[in-house]
C-alpha cells in the first residue's frame, strides 16, 4: 500500500536544483514525455523538417535557457 506525504514546494525545488544535469533531464523524460511509436504522419514530417531547418539557422534556443 502507499504511504502519501505532503512536500513543500520549495523542497522539492530545492532538491531538483542540488540534482546533476543527467538525472534531471531523466527526470523530466519520465514525467513530461510519452512514448508513441506509430509511423509519423504529414504534418509531424514537415513540423521535424522545420525544426532541423532552423537549428541549422541558429533560430533554436538551448534546453538550459528555458526559464
Amino acid at each position: 500500500m502507499a504511504t502519501t506525504i505532503s512536500i513543500p514546494e520549495n523542497a522539492i525545488i530545492n532538491i531538483l536544483k542540488d540534482l546533476p544535469e543527467n538525472i534531471l533531464t531523466d527526470i523530466f523524460w519520465k514525467t513530461f514525455v510519452s512514448y508513441d511509436d506509430s509511423a509519423l504522419t504529414e504534418s509531424e514530417k514537415k513540423s521535424i523538417s522545420k525544426a532541423k531547418e532552423e537549428f541549422k539557422k541558429g533560430e533554436t534556443i538551448k534546453w538550459q535557457n528555458i526559464k
